[in-house]
C-alpha cells in the first residue's frame, strides 16, 4: 500500500513537470499556414511586423501581376496570385480544394499515402510491382 502511494506521487510529480516545460518553452518555432485563398503565411516569433512574402501579389486590378518575377503564381484567383498547379485551394482551377489527406500535383489532387505514381510527394513513383503505402513504396 505504500509503495502504491509512493509510486503515484512520482506519477503525479512527473505529468506536472512535463507541464510546466510544454509551457515554459519560447515561441519560436515557425509554423506555416495557409491563408484562405492558397498564399502561404509563415509565423514566428522574428516575423513579427513584416509583410509575409507575396502579400502585396494581389490581381484585383491585373491579372498581368501574377506574371511578374517573384509572384507566387501565373494565375488569378479571387484577386490572388496562385499556382494552379500546386495550390492545394485552387488546383487545377479556381476554388476546386482537395480534401485533407490530398495535396495537389500539376493540378490534379492526390492522395500521397497511396497513391503509386505520387507516393510520399509529387511525381515519386513506385517501381512495378510495389505498391504505395503510408506514403513509402513496398511498404511491409
Amino acid at each position: 500500500m505504500n509503495t502504491f502511494k509512493i509510486s503515484y506521487f512520482i506519477m503525479v510529480l512527473i505529468m506536472v513537470l512535463a507541464i510546466a516545460i510544454t509551457f515554459s518553452e519560447s515561441p519560436t518555432v515557425e509554423a506555416k499556414h495557409q491563408h484562405k485563398y492558397g498564399r502561404g503565411i509563415a509565423a514566428s516569433a522574428r516575423n513579427k511586423g513584416r509583410k509575409p512574402i507575396g502579400a502585396t501579389m494581389t490581381c484585383d486590378k491585373s491579372s498581368k501581376v501574377c506574371r511578374l518575377k517573384g509572384s507566387p503564381g501565373r494565375n488569378c484567383c479571387r484577386k490572388r496570385c496562385v499556382d494552379l498547379r500546386t495550390n492545394k485551394l485552387n488546383c487545377g482551377r479556381c476554388g476546386k480544394s482537395c480534401q485533407y489527406s490530398e495535396i495537389c500535383c500539376n493540378g490534379y489532387c492526390v492522395n500521397p499515402m497511396f497513391d503509386r505514381r505520387h507516393c510520399g510527394g509529387c511525381f515519386k513513383k513506385c517501381k512495378k510491382g510495389r505498391s504505395c503505402a503510408y506514403g513509402m513504396c513496398g511498404y511491409a
